[in-house]
């Protein structure tokens, strides 16, 4: 076995020209059986483990000593530094707490923190306290401004160091805060011997509290505790978790815009994971950019990559995305679909995507689904075993069309959902999650952005919207025939995918709902007592038919707007730029679920019914992306709920009634104004649907796989 001896050490290390961690810390640690420390501050001692060497540390049977000081009020520091009596136990232990707690809520510190309490409560690291009293030397006070350390082998050998270091994880690296130390080996003889022999018998001394300057003590039994509580048994996994996510930072250009927190953690659990998994995270949060910085990595490792999406719109939003924050590594792209045939005409696929050779440019296929999942796709895709697939939008290769797609043998994958869970639709759920390897936790979630500050916060302001005679009369009606072919078959209302005939009842009455006559008039008096000039309004419509009733009454009040649908004549883009420059309100359909982004607009009116969660979180997410000067998002919907008929069960065994309510109770919990959430709770008790907080509105919803766009080549 190697140890210190085998390593040659320089005199000293400085940031500007070595690498500290690489050169000195880590190899020293490796070999070492015991690292004896005095770190200064408590949280600068979660940081001071080498974090790359040390489970070689520990189950080389390597253990850890360190001295370090709480960090204390101002009123007790003061106490301290005029000599008064020493503080007490309980005063000590409720000043670490503090520590200890202000270390576990920070989104930087947590995990670092737990390992150190881990290591804690398993015997490998012993901490003591010091505080140094009014009378300690400035030689003692130097001690711990300058952080000594002693690395010990199994021969006896020792290595010290001493330098004045502002000492964090990244401290590690060539990028943090070492700025030089010096070193001296016991085995050089001469000062290096007398160096180490000084500062061990040093360490001693204070480790038994042996310095009158110095007051030593082992932690106090409240935090004792707390730290055994805090610290996981598994503090391995925690480690890795901590270097993935150092190399994700490490890996992201100085100069490109900067990972948030949660980007970071995906990434470096996407990376523990084997490059496999779905990112479930909330429209808006950066899934793109996330996805983008997977490509990267994979690019500067000599992979390729290729970009599956759903629309001939984030064909075009990923080339200018993979164009513009890749441009240091000036990719080639290749598209496929929506008009783009070259990969075909020109046989450029298996270039594309085969391994890379020596001096070849980074290479990148943007590709739509449909096209994809064609015969001449698939088998043109060449057997990489570098190659990455990112899926925008994956939820789509849940669909039974998109089973071709499950085929690419790509060893990375990553998956684009805020929804990956298939409402209505387990094996769809179950393809998906099997071509990816699953959901990479934590999902990042709607109330996780908004308390990031990554989306905006929103107030939600349900409309009801009744039935007229004619449309609750058909409603009951077929709400009878429902209850009578369900009961004369044997089946659940809550289950009529199953039965065809029950379906298509279910259809014909869900059609009443969503084309309720009350919901244009509503329209119109949302907009005329709120529209404000200059405010940008989105309405969803249900259908081509409702966007024209819903312009005309608009236009009948001088109310002026814009539409915006797949089959429109006039330029989109032109459309969707005119409301972003100065303004108005765009009356739309479901092309506007997946892909527009149109982070200045701040009201929505949504009067479209939908089943499928996807649509209507998709919608929610639409209004909530941050934009200069948007404070607050309002989000206005249009709740339409038949009379209860005296004969009819409950919402609760009522599907298309509890996937509307649940949809409603969705957006009021995640509102910004709890007079909604109120509002809605009183709906659901009244029609029977549960509220408690585990409601998902999954369980009610249905899966539908909007059309894959045409392809023309």
């Amino acid at each position: 076995m190697s140890g210190l001896r085998d390593h040659e050490f320089a005199p000293s290390y400085d940031k500007s020209v070595d690498d500290l961690a690489g050169d000195f810390y880590l190899p020293c640690m490796r070999v070492s059986t015991r690292y004896d420390r005095i770190s200064g501050y408590f949280s600068s001692a979660v940081f001071s483990i080498a974090w790359p060497a040390l489970k070689d540390f520990i189950e080389g049977g390597g253990r850890m000593r360190l001295i370090c000081s709480p960090v204390f009020s101002s009123t007790d520091a003061g106490a301290l530094r005029q000599g008064y009596e020493a503080l007490s136990d309980e005063e000590l232990g409720a000043a670490l707490l503090a520590e200890l707690r202000f270390l576990l809520d920070s989104e930087r510190s947590r995990k670092p923190a737990r390992v150190l309490a881990g290591l804690i409560a398993a015997g490998a690291v012993d901490v003591r306290l010091a505080i140094l009293t009014a009378s300690a030397s400035p030689g003692d006070r130097r001690l711990f401004h300058d952080k000594v350390g002693l690395f010990t082998d199994d021969a006896g050998d020792t290595v010290g160091f001493r330098g004045s270091m502002n000492e964090t994880f990244l401290g590690l690296s060539a990028d943090g805060n070492l700025e030089s130390v010096d070193v001296f080996p016991s085995w050089a003889g001469g000062r290096d011997a007398r160096r180490v022999s000084d500062a061990a018998t040093r360490f001693e001394a204070l480790w038994r509290n042996e310095i009158d300057s110095v007051d030593v003590r082992a932690v106090p039994e409240v935090a004792a505790q707390f730290i055994r509580n805090a610290g996981p048994a598994d503090w391995e996994v925690l480690v890795d978790e901590v270097l993935a996510e150092a190399a994700v930072r490490a890996a992201t250009p100085a100069d490109a815009r900067p990972l948030r927190d949660h980007q970071i953690q995906a990434l470096a659990a996407w990376e523990l994971h084997g490059r496999r998994g779905l990112l479930e995270h909330a429209t808006g949060s950066g899934k793109t950019y996330t996805a983008v910085q997977a490509v990267r990595t994979v690019l500067s490792e000599g992979g390729s990559a290729i970009v599956l999406v759903p629309s001939a719109l984030l064909l075009d939003q990923w080339r200018r995305e993979l164009t513009q924050r890749l441009a240091d590594l000036a990719p080639q792209l290749l598209l496929a679909g929506a008009g783009n045939n070259t990969w075909r005409t020109d046989d450029l696929l298996y270039p594309w995507t085969s391994t890379r050779t020596a001096g070849s440019p980074p290479r990148i296929v943007v590709a739509m689904m449909q096209t994809a999942a064609t015969d001449a796709f698939l088998t043109r895709v060449a057997n990489n075993d570098r190659l990455l697939v990112i899926t925008d939008e994956a939820h789509r290769l849940g669909s039974p069309g998109a089973e071709p797609l499950l085929t690419l043998a790509a060893p990375w994958r990553m998956g684009l959902s805020a929804t990956p869970v298939r409402a209505g639709d387990p094996d769809g759920t179950a393809r998906l999650l099997n071509f990816f390897g699953g959901i990479i936790p934590p999902p990042y979630t709607l109330q996780d952005a908004i308390r990031d500050r990554v989306l905006t916060p929103y107030n939600y302001i349900p409309h009801d919207v009744a039935l007229d005679g004619g449309e609750q009369a058909a409603y009951e009606d077929l709400s009878r025939k429902l209850r009578r072919e369900a009961g004369r078959r044997g089946d659940a209302l809550d289950n009529v995918e199953s039965n065809e005939r029950l379906r298509k009842l279910a259809i014909a009455r869900a059609r009443i709902l969503k084309r309720a006559a009350g919901k244009v008039p509503l329209a119109v008096q949302v907009l005329a007592e709120h529209y404000q000039p200059g405010q940008r309004w989105l309405v969803y419509c249900d259908g081509l038919r409702q966007l024209g009733e819903v312009r005309a009454a608009l236009a009948a009040r001088s109310l002026d707007s814009l539409e915006y649908h797949s089959s429109m004549t006039g330029d989109r883009e032109a459309t969707l730029a005119e409301l972003d420059i100065n303004g108005g309100i765009l009356v739309s359909v479901r092309c506007l679920d997946e892909g527009v982004d149109l982070p200045a607009v701040s009201h929505a009116l949504i009067l479209a019914s939908s089943r499928n969660p996807r649509e209507f979180i998709q919608r929610r997410g639409r209004i909530l992306r941050r934009y200069p000067g948007k404070a607050l998002a309002f989000l206005h919907d249009a709740i339409v709920v038949p009379t209860q008929d005296a004969e009819a069960p409950t919402a609760h065994g009522d599907r298309l009634l509890a996937g509307e309510l649940h949809r409603v109770l969705e957006f009021a919990r995640g509102a910004a104004n709890p007079q909604a959430l109120t509002q809605v709770e009183a709906l659901c008790i009244r029609y029977g649907v549960p509220i408690e907080l585990d409601t998902t509105v999954s369980a009610a919803g249905v899966e539908v796989d909007t059309e894959i766009e045409d392809e023309d080549d």
